[in-house]
């Protein structure tokens, strides 16, 4: 009897602690930096204290930035957000940390399981995020060393939920000397309930016993826990809306037609470069010409800005309402036998359109030998003239000022959809060329940046059937600091902002924006769950292990977004891609191996061996795996013993090319790159 009244109290008493934590409203204090982390004003994040109530968001609130936070930036390319990245890095400053208490990138079981030194926690579902947790390897590593600036980081493996609260907790992270850390002194007072002076914390009391209890719901004991937070993702119109909204706007304007002009027509191709001797044997014609696009932006000059209407909408240009956008195709001399199908290319990092004919004349083979039409414009934000603009930007002394590069990528993204739309109306009726096209077919391809941005352009365009992205991955913030490319761009912020955490916060902050004009805005709409009058899509996803430009971890989570299968090629098994050997219908992630000693786990890029970034697309059974996937839908592992490319020693389906890997004697381990170097 007495066993059963202690039951019913205690069952009484939880529910009315329920009650009283459910009951009590869940508020926010605006601040420019939170005490949680006293030593590095921004931290944490992304978090809801960055953020204010308004009723005209989707999601209900809208973020505010400080000018403490900002440090000089202007707070203007944030003001229209609601919410932060649903790919963002998740930051905090844990003094002394190490990795020793995480998995790191190869143990993401770890953080579902129930001694993760970390938690992200769903707090509508209650399901548990799969991610991985690492120090700063930018910090510790090099000349520059500085173990007081080690941010502690945790990415999420999967996309994040859209207009969704999520919580992060930390647990037993340990320092140099094996002591655990203790928690700051302000989030000691929410922990365990002491009184603190700071107005914030009183404030957040409530809050907090909603925070605590979804965490021990999960079995945590609330007095080991480090810190602990909260934030919300932007929504998806946040995302999507502009350009949405810009390609409705132009698709309208140009639904007579889309006005062309032809300046070049080249069918004798003198030289001796590849590219040249390419070209003559492949090319019957080689097209320079513009199209009319509505203009959007303050110029078509690289630097300018989208304008907005009162609604926060993008305007065509009331004074240069239209521009003249370069374009270029490649019509092969076997589409003068049969019409060849239409392939968009998307080119590499700060390219241009001439890509479909340079690179050793790879592309132009490929067009012949499979009769394919490619047809380019450059990613106007990220082209060629853009890169100069973006260093200018960074070099005025605010990152802010970047502004302009992902603002101009909407008009890029635009470009690429009219540029499709043209090629299947009124170039496909061209009284010259018209004749070549099979303009029923149209398909994209994109390599490296091309590949990146490819779902962005597979999302919104009505007029693809499929697409084939080489070297790709997603979300921005992960793959810069893993990348060589970042190096030249990381040295100027760095000499800006000589704290590694706001480097990496500057960086979180850029996700946000990049959300709307990079896959993590639009990759989870390109397979399924279709934006507005557009059909889904299969895709080819193809990486090389090692690539020193785009690591292979950020394609894994592109893969997991698009719920791919990891077509086999005999190498590895990957973390949720289930492996499958060929597929009759769908998308598919594959993997190709040059050799090199894997990828490094921290946060620095691959330098060792020769990079495989561009290996992948030149082996033949990548060319055949390409052309069926693109006509048929197929996908195929054409790595076997017969090909010309291949290397005796390779087994069946093992797409392994060794000889290409360029490495040395010493460079066998690529974690040797996350060693700090002694000062």
């Amino acid at each position: 009897m007495k066993r059963t009244w202690l039951i019913l109290v205690s069952a009484l008493l939880i529910s009315a602690c329920t009650e009283t934590s459910s009951s009590a409203p869940i508020t926010y204090p605006l601040l420019d930096c939170d005490p949680l982390v006293p030593e590095f004003c921004g931290y944490p994040f992304p978090s809801n204290v960055y953020t204010v109530e308004d009723s005209d968001k989707v999601t209900g609130r809208r973020v505010s930035f400080g000018d403490e936070f900002l440090r000089n930036n202007d707070s203007l390319p944030w003001d229209y957000s609601d919410g932060f990245s649903a790919g963002s890095p998740i930051l905090t400053y844990l003094p002394g940390a190490t990795d020793d208490a995480f998995g790191g990138v190869t143990d993401i079981d770890q953080s579902l399981s129930e001694s993760s030194p970390t938690l992200l926690l769903d707090a509508e579902t209650g399901e548990l995020v799969p991610h991985f947790a690492q120090i700063d390897s930018q910090a510790i590593t090099g000349s520059d060393i500085q173990p007081s600036m080690v941010s502690t980081m945790l990415r999420p493996v999967v996309r994040l939920r859209d207009n969704a609260r999520y919580i992060v907790a930390f647990r037993n992270v340990t320092n140099g000397d094996g002591g655990v850390i203790e928690p700051s002194a302000p989030f000691a007072a929410l922990r365990d309930g002491t009184a603190s002076e700071d107005e914030s914390i009183e404030q957040r009391r409530a809050l907090y016993d909603d925070i605590f209890g979804k965490i021990q719901s999960k079995g945590w004991a609330r007095d080991e826990i480090q810190i602990a937070w909260d934030f919300n993702t932007a929504s998806d119109e946040n995302n999507t809306q502009w350009l949405l909204h810009m390609r409705d706007t132009a698709f309208e304007l140009v639904k007579d037609g889309i006005e062309y002009t032809i300046t070049r027509v080249d069918t004798e191709f003198p030289g001796d470069g590849d590219n040249e001797t390419a070209l003559r044997e492949n090319a019957a014609f080689r097209i320079f010409g513009t199209f009319k696009a509505p203009l959007f932006m303050s110029s078509d000059e690289a630097g300018s800005l989208l304008l907005l209407d009162e609604n926060e909408m993008p305007i065509v240009n009331p004074a240069t309402p239209w521009v003249d956008i370069p374009f270029e195709v490649v019509i092969p001399k076997s589409a003068e036998t049969s019409p060849a199908p239409i392939v968009e290319y998307g080119h590499g990092l700060f390219g241009e359109k001439e890509q479909i004919h340079t690179g050793g004349g790879h592309f132009t083979t490929f067009m012949n030998e499979y009769n394919f039409i490619f047809c380019s414009t450059d990613m106007q934000g990220m082209s060629d003239p853009d890169q100069d603009a973006v260093t200018e930007a960074l070099l005025s002394g605010k990152f802010s000022a970047v502004q302009t590069m992902w603002d101009r990528l909407h008009q890029g993204f635009l470009n690429h959809l009219l540029l499709l739309r043209m090629m299947k109306t009124t170039f496909a009726e061209d009284e010259m060329f018209g004749q070549y096209i099979k303009a029923d077919e149209a398909y994209y391809h994109g390599i490296s940046q091309g590949g990146i941005m490819g779902p962005v352009v597979l999302a919104t365009s009505p007029d693809i059937e499929r697409g084939a992205l080489g070297v790709m991955g997603q979300p921005y913030s992960f793959l810069l600091f893993r990348s060589v490319d970042f190096d030249q761009f990381l040295v100027v912020i760095h000499a800006l902002y000589p704290d590694y955490r706001m480097n990496q916060l500057l960086i979180g902050m850029a996700q946000m924006l990049w959300d709307r004009v990079e896959p993590n805005g639009y990759s989870h709409h390109v397979t399924e769950n279709t934006l507005p009058g557009v059909n889904e899509k299969d895709v080819l996803m193809r990486v090389a292990i090692g690539d020193h430009q785009v690591t292979t971890f950020a394609g894994h989570i592109m893969a997991r977004t698009m719920k791919a299968p990891h077509l086999t090629t005999g190498l590895r098994d990957i973390w949720r891609l289930d492996p499958v050997a060929s597929t009759g219908s769908g998308s598919f992630y594959t993997e190709l191996d040059f050799g090199l000693p894997g990828q490094p786990y921290c946060n620095v890029p691959m330098s060792m061996c020769d990079d495989p970034h561009e290996y992948p697309r030149r082996r033949e059974a990548s060319r055949k795996q390409l052309d069926e996937f693109l006509r048929n839908g197929t996908g195929t592992n054409h790595c076997l013993v017969d090909d010309a490319d291949m290397e005796p020693a390779v087994a069946d389906g093992v797409c392994s090319f060794p000889s290409l890997s360029g490495c040395s004697a010493e460079e066998t381990d690529a974690q040797d790159l996350c060693v700090p170097e002694v000062p």
